[in-house]
């Protein structure tokens, strides 16, 4: 890489998600967070973000994109099938009633597989139909938006177009993976031996 990696973590409050700041080639933001906005942009701190990519359409993940776009000058992505359900505002199935809330139709770009020239857009369905994970090879970095969590830890199946057998396949190529750190949507980050995490998350989805 010709410039150096960079990650800052915001860590999500309440029921937000977290929203993670990669300097590098690009700078993009990973997710938008709930009421998140203003702690996002003190992070940002006046960084060029050129893009803000939603790993699903979940509102506690969305709920603040179409701001944050608006605010940093920043394009919208999220992958094909979720970014379908939040430019039509299909609210059962980004959950935004489920939080009280609704959300606007967004203007929003469908994200493509080889968008980046550092990290390589991984399609992981379960937790939605469309979920994705971004992995850098080099830095051995996977941020996991809800598929998987520290600690084995995995993203919920019960709510629309969630699947658990496509979980436990997305989650099974993971573990193949070489990963250090791991950015999930939610609780804490590891930053090494992150593959134990991986490999637990998959054990107990096949358990339980």
């Amino acid at each position: 890489m010709s410039r150096e990696l960079k990650v800052k973590s915001i860590l999500g409050r309440g029921y937000s998600c977290n929203v993670f700041l990669v300097k590098s080639e690009e700078n993009f933001l990973v997710d938008a967070g709930m009421d998140m906005v203003e702690n996002v942009k003190k992070k940002v701190d006046g960084t060029n973000i050129e893009s803000i990519v939603l790993t699903h359409r979940h509102i506690d993940h969305v709920a603040d994109a179409e701001r944050l776009s608006t605010e940093l000058d920043a394009t919208l992505y999220a992958p094909g099938k979720e970014a379908k359900a939040l430019r039509e505002g299909d609210d059962r199935t980004i959950l935004s009633s489920s939080f009280g809330r609704s959300l606007s139709p967004l203007k929003i770009e469908t994200l493509d597989t080889d968008i980046f020239s550092c990290f390589e857009v991984l399609l992981t369905p379960g937790h939605t139909e469309g979920s994705i994970c971004l992995y850098h090879e080099d830095e051995k970095i996977l941020f996991s938006g809800d598929t998987v969590f520290a600690n084995g830890g995995a993203g919920r199946t019960d709510l629309p177009t969630g699947n658990r057998d496509e979980l436990i396949e997305s989650i099974g190529k993971l573990e193949k993976l070489e990963v250090d750190s791991l950015y999930p949507g939610h609780m804490s980050v590891v930053k090494e031996e992150a593959e134990k995490h991986i490999k637990r998350s998959l054990k107990n989805l096949r358990m339980f």
